[in-house]
């Protein structure tokens, strides 16, 4: 049956604004949603985990350069790139390659023209350092060629990366300073340091860093951002991940912080735990106190 005219006008006038409104309503943005998006930027990052991927990690050095532990790799083309620009600096040709032996460049010599082995460590600091690997006197002996610093360098896609909260005023890392050096050029690690210490400035970063004996990439990280997610308590700290940014130990260096135990009773737990992680088998010793 047909409705009259008027009345379905009268009708649809008193119905629409009803609709009208309800889907103001709907579309309007909740009251609450700034509040929302703040607790959102507040959240607390997300914890790193043993034997699990990292979360991102992002940092930049104190030279602004950026690196992500997710994603570091090392191509042969990269580190021949880098091994040539610092061979040049030290006196190698224009046309100097792979073959070019490292005793025939002038920047590695004494006075009397003699091969200087303190100075191919050198060489091999310039060439590493920035991908976090550590060269000392003996294990530079082993570099003949440009080649061979090639290969060192590019080994560092292989590599486990071991992470330490750093501070250049604290006692405990001056003091394992040495500890660090030996056990990345054995290990053949690469060590990237995070200055988490919050009073630290810029300053003191730079002094220590060039009292450093090896070319250590430092991040400044005042506000603890990457500690905090490391779950970083003391310094030094040691966080091992292995090439996946799989955390596979955490803790100190060895049970001898003040260095006074007998050979047969240290335990080298960054050294162990390396060895493990480069023979694919599960780390033993995942976690300890660090010591700081």
């Amino acid at each position: 049956m047909l409705k009259h005219p008027l009345a379905l006008a009268l009708l649809a006038a008193l119905t629409l604004p009803a609709f009208v409104a309800q889907a103001s309503a709907e579309d309007a943005p909740a009251k609450d949603a700034p509040a929302k998006d703040a607790a959102a930027k507040t959240k607390a990052p997300t914890k790193a985990e043993l034997d699990q991927r990292a979360p991102t990690i992002t940092m930049q050095d104190t030279d602004g350069r950026s690196f992500q532990l997710q994603d570091c790799r090392v191509t042969t083309k990269e580190a021949t790139a880098v091994v040539m620009a610092n061979a040049k600096k030290f006196g190698a040709a224009k046309d100097a390659s792979a073959k070019t032996k490292i005793a025939d460049l002038k920047g590695v010599k004494d006075d009397d023209g003699d091969l200087d082995a303190s100075k191919v460590k050198d060489l091999a600091v310039a060439c590493g350092g920035f991908f976090g690997l550590v060269a000392t006197d003996e294990s530079a002996e082993r570099f003949k060629t440009l080649g061979d610093l090639v290969t060192w360098v590019a080994s560092a896609n292989e590599a486990p990366i071991v992470l330490l909260t750093w501070s250049p005023q604290c006692p405990s890392v001056k003091r394992a300073n040495d500890k660090i050096v030996e056990m990345a050029a054995a290990s053949n690690v690469r060590v990237f340091a995070i200055a988490s210490n919050t009073r630290d400035k810029a300053a003191h970063i730079a002094e220590y860093k060039d009292a450093f004996e090896w070319n250590v990439r430092i991040f400044p990280d005042a506000d603890q951002r990457v500690t905090d997610i490391l779950g970083g308590k003391t310094t030094p700290h040691f966080f091992v991940f292995d090439k996946t940014a799989v955390l596979r130990y955490r803790g100190a260096i060895d049970n001898d912080p003040m260095g006074y135990m007998d050979e047969e009773d240290r335990k080298d737990h960054i050294l162990e735990a390396v060895a493990a992680i480069r023979a694919g088998k599960e780390v033993t010793v995942k976690e300890t106190a660090p010591s700081g």
